[in-house]
């Protein structure tokens, strides 16, 4: 099969580069500044495969996958989750979701008919 497309849609090799550039400095509520990016597809499909739906598990291979400076493996995630306080991780996480596409409403909001949502 061809990497050409149509005119006026996307070709395989452009669908394939698309990749996960978008980058983000975030401040956690201690003061501190970490950089993240959004989740590939596959890691978001790896990272809770086998989890049985252990949100906590999710969110450490999320952590490692997406957590760029300092970067961190799950079992400093792990940590991290079990010392900090119970909102620290939350713009950090919040973070990695809208890089991803995934926050609240992202769905909804490419819909005609949506409400202007």
């Amino acid at each position: 099969m061809s990497g050409r497309s149509a005119p006026g849609y996307a070709g395989i090799d452009e669908l394939f580069g698309a990749g996960v550039t978008e980058q983000e400095d975030v401040t956690t509520p201690a003061g501190h500044v970490v950089r993240v990016r959004g989740l590939t597809r596959a890691e978001l499909l790896l990272n809770a495969k086998d989890a049985n739906g252990d949100s906590a598990l999710i969110e450490r291979r999320n952590l490692a996958s997406c957590l760029l400076t300092p970067s961190m493996t799950i079992e400093q995630a792990e940590r991290w989750q079990r010392t900090a306080a119970a909102g620290e991780l939350v713009p950090v996480v919040d973070a990695i979701r809208r890089l991803s596409g995934l926050a609240e409403g992202a769905a909804k909001s490419r819909l005609p008919g949506d409400g202007g949502r």
